[in-house]
């Protein structure tokens, strides 16, 4: 637990930048011969059977930290290759969403409508989600729809965020995913689905020290040529962005205690035979 709270406390407040890393591996990649696909156009080519002999597919959730995922992007766009940024209502930039889509990588929105529900209304189970989730797909729709108007177009695929309550209640946001919605903004694909990601022969994930890497580096794939290598990055295990890192762990602590109690008073409400129904509600951004 000590070691933990100190690699936290290292990662938020002390670590240098990680971008001249970044900036190798992209070199690296380069030099290899890989092509850059955006997740678009993993979903269009892949399907087809069309992926070029050597693809990588560079994605980037903007959990927060938008000025790093900025510098995250000028040294992508320096080097001429496509990429994906996926962001969420709290991080939407008009300014960067735009440019990133002028530049021909690509802008999804990175959604967590189910764990926002639950959070607000403490549900507690699968089963409390399963209730709602007509309402959880309403607000998700409401804010595809307010995605495009910052981002300037609709998002061609959407990426379901990983929340700490999704983790206590076992239900992904992407769950509440169905046919109708994603027919209704023409979506090509979600970043989890099955299909999509069946062609991705190497797989790596950023983490915090001291791994910072899951399952490990990508170096040696690269070297040896993976056919097809997928990067899912986070601009918070690049750079320490000390205010931001502050305020989103202070966030994190205010809703543990808010969603508890909102718990506790639904079950009270459950005991009694009082319960209301709980309103669907657009979300805010930070």
């Amino acid at each position: 637990m000590m070691k933990a709270a100190m690699f936290r406390a290292y990662q938020n407040f002390l670590m240098p930048s990680r971008l001249p890393e970044y900036e190798q591996l992209l070199r690296d990649l380069v030099a290899q011969g890989y092509s850059f696909l955006t997740v678009a156009d993993l979903a269009r080519q892949g399907a087809l059977g069309r992926l070029p002999p050597r693809c990588c597919i560079v994605r980037t959730d903007v959990d927060s930290d938008v000025a790093t995922a900025r510098d995250m992007f000028r040294i992508e766009r320096a080097l001429g290759l496509r990429t994906t940024y996926y962001f969420r209502l709290r991080t939407l930039d008009p300014g960067l969403m735009r440019e990133i889509a002028d530049s021909g990588s690509e802008v999804g929105y990175h959604y967590e409508e189910l764990a926002t529900f639950a959070k607000r209304h403490g549900l507690r189970n699968g089963g409390d989600i399963d209730a709602w989730a007509d309402a959880i797909r309403t607000d998700l729709a409401r804010n595809i729809e307010r995605f495009a108007e910052v981002a300037g177009r609709s998002p061609l695929t959407i990426a379901s965020h990983g929340d700490w309550v999704n983790r206590r209640l076992r239900v992904f946001n992407h769950s509440v995913v169905d046919a109708a919605l994603r027919a209704r903004f023409g979506l090509l694909a979600e970043a989890y689905d099955d299909w999509l990601n069946a062609p991705v022969r190497a797989r790596f994930a950023d983490a915090p020290p001291p791994a910072w890497w899951v399952p490990g580096a990508p170096a040696a794939s690269v070297a040896e040529g993976a056919a097809c290598i997928y990067l899912l990055l986070h601009p918070r295990q690049w750079r320490a962005n000390r205010r931001e890192n502050l305020r989103l762990d202070v966030e994190r602590a205010a809703e543990g205690v808010a969603y508890a109690v909102r718990c506790a008073i639904r079950a009270n409400a459950e005991r009694k035979g009082r319960l209301k129904a709980p309103a669907s509600m657009p979300e805010r951004s930070a």
